[in-house]
């Protein structure tokens, strides 16, 4: 039996507004939709790069120093090259004096001499030259001997430098990657969410209670707050994390190494609630460091897009204390 057409109506228009319903309930996203960024997400892209920064800064100290080996071993073969040639030269020529005098060798004429004393004195003689003459091949050895050691130390330290510089190059070339990565992300945030999270906070609205070379430390640092952030800067007005506490330390006579681990294994473990101005305070992951300043504040030089600023303790879990 046909239902009334009234009745067919209604039931098409029931089902479209369930249907319409459904779809409220249920929107589904768009074929290739990305998923939501936050301001955290944007946050742990850009540490991934600094992270690398660190290792990069690390392979940097390497480098220096491995090329100061090399300059201290390229020393030491000009010093032993020319005291070779010189003892080379004196063994030559008194080898070929020798030939000169007697083709046959000093005892020969020895032998047909009919005078005792004289023969007993020139025998005396020969056999002093022959010692004089075996100390200097020793000494002759010897100098050839260090020489090749050190020829071959400079290949291995030659080496050395260029993996690590090849490592560095690759490494630095994965920051761009990291970086590239983070700035499409925080692209992606709000204006405003953007406008905040670039946002350095520059000001010390509290009296920082320092004293000694730690003052002067603090000192240092508060004096770049401003300053933009760069991955490898270590001033005179550019910075990353490390480069800022390392030059804020030297400033006050200290020298600390270059890189956020090497640094708080240089420092004295802290409890968190013991730091005092001055004292360093780092990640647990080793991948950011900044300054303790006191009232739960820490001067740092935050990551690229940023300046040096002020900032609480979140995030930062080790203490360490210089000197």
């Amino acid at each position: 039996m046909r239902l009334p057409a009234t009745r067919t109506n209604r039931h098409g228009i029931a089902a479209a507004a369930a249907l319409a319903l459904i779809g409220g309930f249920f929107v589904l996203p768009s074929a290739g939709a990305e998923p939501a960024v936050t301001p955290k997400d944007v946050e742990i892209a850009f540490h991934k790069a600094e992270a690398i920064n660190e290792q990069v800064n690390q392979l940097g100290v390497q480098v220096k120093q491995t090329q100061a080996e090399i300059d201290d071993i390229s020393g030491d073969i000009a010093r032993y090259s020319k005291v070779y040639r010189q003892q080379k030269g004196e063994l030559g020529d008194a080898i070929a004096q020798q030939q000169m005098d007697a083709p046959l060798g000093p005892s020969v004429s020895l032998l047909t001499s009919k005078d005792s004393d004289q023969f007993l004195a020139g025998l005396g003689a020969v056999q002093a030259l022959n010692s004089t003459r075996a100390d200097a091949l020793a000494q002759f050895g010897e100098t050839s001997k260090e020489l090749k050691n050190r020829r071959a130390q400079l290949e291995d330290r030659k080496a050395d430098l260029a993996s690590a510089t090849k490592e560095a190059d690759a490494k630095r070339a994965a920051i761009q990657k990291h970086y590239r990565e983070a700035k499409a992300q925080l692209a992606r945030l709000t204006a405003a969410q953007q406008s905040k999270f670039n946002a350095s906070d520059t000001t010390v609205d509290f009296t920082v209670e320092a004293s000694g070379r730690a003052k002067q430390a603090v000192d240092f640092a508060l004096a770049q707050l401003g300053d933009p952030y760069v991955y490898g800067g270590t001033g005179p007005n550019s910075w990353d994390c490390s480069g800022l506490t390392m030059k804020a330390w030297a400033a006050a006579g200290v020298s600390i190494p270059r890189v956020v681990g090497p640094q708080m294994s240089a420092a004295k473990r802290v409890p968190m609630n013991q730091l005092v101005p001055g004292d360093l305070v780092a990640y647990s992951n080793m991948q950011h460091i900044g300054m303790y300043l006191g009232n739960g504040r820490v001067v740092h030089a935050p990551r690229p897009g940023k300046s040096v600023e002020i900032t609480g303790l979140g995030g930062f879990s080790v203490g360490g204390r210089v000197g």
